[in-house]
Parts: C-alpha cells; sequence; structure tokens
C-alpha cells in the first residue's frame, strides 16, 4: 500500500471551486457495461492530477472512460441549470463549491444521496468529520487563504486582512477573487475592519463594502481562474492575493517564494455531486463508491497536496510529519474561520446581486 502511496508524487489539486462551460459536447454512453462518466472541471493543473491519480485507476479497474469538460466556475450553475430545464444535461458530476450544496436553487439540480448518505454509504460510515451532505460528499479538505510573495515586500512579511488592507505598511499590487458567492472576500474585509472571527455571522455587508472600498484602487487583479492567479503570481504581477491553498502548493514546488497565511482562512469543504439529470448516474454513484472504497487512492491524492484525507482509512496511511501544511493540522486550524452556510445559503441571492453591482462601478 505505501508503494501505492509513493509512486503518485506531487501536485494534485483538491477543494476546487469548479464550474463549466461546455468546450466540446461529450456524446452520451448509457451507464452499465462500461461507458462513461462525465465530469465538470477547472482545467490546468486539476484536470491531469485528477485524471492521473484517481480516475486513471478507477478506469482501469471499472472500464469507465472518465471525460473531464473545463471552463470558468463563475458561469458554470447557470449553464447547468439551462441544460437541466431543456433537459439536455451533458455533465454527470462536478466538485461544487462551499456551501453549493445549501443553496435550494442549486441543490434542485442534484441527486439526493439519502439518509445518512445512503447511496455512498462508507462516506458516512468512515469519515472523518461532516464528510456527507444530502447532495454531495467531500473527497478532501483544503482551504483559501491568503498568500504573500517575501520577496515583494521589505521587512516582515503580511500576516493577516488587516495587513493585506495596509497598503502604507506593506505596499504593493493586490488580488482578489470575483467569481461565484464572494463571501469568502467579506469575511475578510470585515475581519480587516476589527470583527472578532466569532462575530462575523451573520455578515454585516454595509460595513464589509465600506471596507472594501479602501482596498479597491489597490486591486490589480480581480481573478476568475486558478489558472490566471497562478500566472500572475508566477509572472510577479502581485504580491498578495487570496487564493486556494492548493495552488499555492504548486507555486512552492516551482520554487516561488510564498508564505501561507493561515489567519482569517476558511476551509474549502467541496462537495463531489452528482446531477439529478446526469445521462450516466449508475457510473456517477459507482465511482463515489469505489473513492471511498480506496484509501489509498484519498491519502495519494491528499498527500500530493498537503491536504486533509476525508476518512480514517485514508487519514491512518498519512505520516504526521506531511500533514504539517494541511487546514487542519492544529496549529494551522486556529487561524482557520467558522463558517455559517446555513445563513449563506438563505442570504445567497442577496449577496450575489449587491456584489455584481458593487464589482460593475
Amino acid at each position: 500500500m505505501s508503494r501505492f502511496i509513493a509512486g503518485y508524487g506531487a501536485g494534485v489539486i483538491v477543494g476546487i471551486l469548479v464550474g463549466v462551460l461546455c468546450l466540446a459536447a461529450p456524446s452520451r454512453v448509457e451507464a452499465g457495461e462500461g461507458g462513461q462518466l462525465v465530469m465538470a472541471a477547472t482545467g490546468g493543473d486539476y484536470e491531469r492530477k485528477l485524471k492521473e491519480i484517481v480516475f486513471e485507476p478507477f478506469s482501469r479497474e471499472t472500464g469507465i472512460e472518465v471525460v473531464l469538460v473545463g471552463g470558468a466556475a463563475g458561469e458554470f450553475w447557470a449553464k447547468a441549470k439551462a441544460m437541466s430545464e431543456i433537459g439536455r444535461l451533458e455533465w454527470d458530476m462536478l466538485e461544487a463549491g462551499s456551501g453549493d450544496v445549501y443553496v435550494p436553487e442549486r441543490n434542485s439540480l442534484l441527486l439526493d444521496l439519502g439518509e445518512d448518505c445512503a447511496l455512498v454509504p462508507r462516506a458516512k460510515s468512515d469519515g472523518a468529520g461532516e464528510v456527507c451532505h444530502r447532495f454531495g460528499v467531500v473527497p478532501t479538505y483544503g482551504a483559501t487563504l491568503l498568500t504573500a510573495n517575501r520577496d515583494m515586500f521589505e521587512g516582515d512579511t503580511p500576516r493577516n486582512w488587516s495587513d493585506f488592507f495596509n497598503i502604507e505598511a506593506f505596499p504593493g499590487p493586490r488580488s482578489l477573487p470575483s467569481f461565484g458567492t464572494p463571501w469568502r472576500v467579506l469575511i475578510g474585509a470585515l475581519l480587516a475592519d476589527g470583527v472578532e472571527p466569532g462575530d462575523l455571522f451573520p455578515l454585516d455587508l454595509d460595513r464589509a463594502f465600506k471596507k472594501l472600498e479602501e482596498i479597491r484602487p489597490h486591486i490589480s487583479l480581480w481573478w476568475r481562474t486558478g489558472d490566471q492567479i497562478q500566472r500572475a503570481l508566477r509572472d510577479r504581477e502581485i504580491a498578495m492575493t487570496l487564493v486556494w491553498n492548493t495552488r499555492i502548493d504548486f507555486l512552492l514546488n516551482e520554487g516561488l517564494p510564498l508564505q501561507r497565511i493561515w489567519e482569517g482562512s476558511t476551509l474549502n469543504e467541496a462537495h463531489w455531486v452528482v446531477f439529478k439529470g446526469a445521462p450516466n448516474r449508475k457510473n456517477a454513484l459507482r465511482f463515489l463508491n469505489w473513492y471511498f472504497d480506496h484509501p489509498e487512492v484519498q491519502a495519494a491524492f491528499a498527500r500530493a497536496v498537503a491536504t486533509s484525507p476525508t476518512t480514517k482509512s485514508a487519514l491512518a496511511l498519512l505520516p504526521a510529519s506531511e500533514q504539517e501544511n494541511s487546514p487542519v493540522f492544529p496549529d494551522n486550524l486556529k487561524g482557520v474561520v467558522k463558517v455559517d452556510y446555513e445563513w449563506l445559503a438563505q442570504h445567497h441571492g442577496e449577496i450575489v446581486e449587491r456584489w455584481n453591482r458593487w464589482i460593475a462601478q
């Protein structure tokens, strides 16, 4: 088993907010004997590594061909809804962003996995935490956090959201994401304005947007895809940004002098979900059960990007020394903000509408 894990190497991406625009419509093949499984993915390192570490072994064992189609996260749900409404859904699965499964207009498109995860039982029985939601399962724990290029700051490196907003003490171009639901950015603005982590919810939107006006002139890039922000960091176009932990990992492996900033970070509890109208639903469920029945695959996947598996069996395969860059490593977990996803789901439309108005100004 240890040889299996070691053979996969490093660089796998997990905890991704994913969305899709179909670049080419894959042919439909009915589930059963072999067939296909079509999953929405963001492309780049994610697509390559997910295929290499997870899907290729699955295909070898089952004969099911996995087709990945790429696109932008911010455009995914509208396209999925449009395809579902005309009865021509071409995707079976995607990795939905943190909190997506709590949004009624989104989970209405998804397959109900049943009480206590009846359709993927091992995700419940072997889960290390709340791994199973009614409409999806959590494959790994990741994080979204600030990162700073140490070489682009004189003296101390920024250490929190207050430093991100402090242009005088820490000058340099900033970047923030602008896609999907922007609640992580709003949380950062409130933390920078002095709100205690335990008092964040319900979010004070007026206060958050007022604080964001201070940093707006210094945001040189509102990024929309993982590849876009990786290029900007690689090319030293920005000194500091909010980004996924896995993208930081890729760039650290390339030798970039990035500093992880765990204070004010949030967990990426992304869910693998199956569409209610999936043309290959049986194959999608077969994949989810295969994944949770293979702790060595989960461990290899998490090990490559210093994140955490979500089952007790997979966690037992990882040396403690390799968990230091995981969001659930004790020293890191101290800085992680607890998110009220139920509140975010209830106010999803309001937040998105207000953000879109603000960003368009």
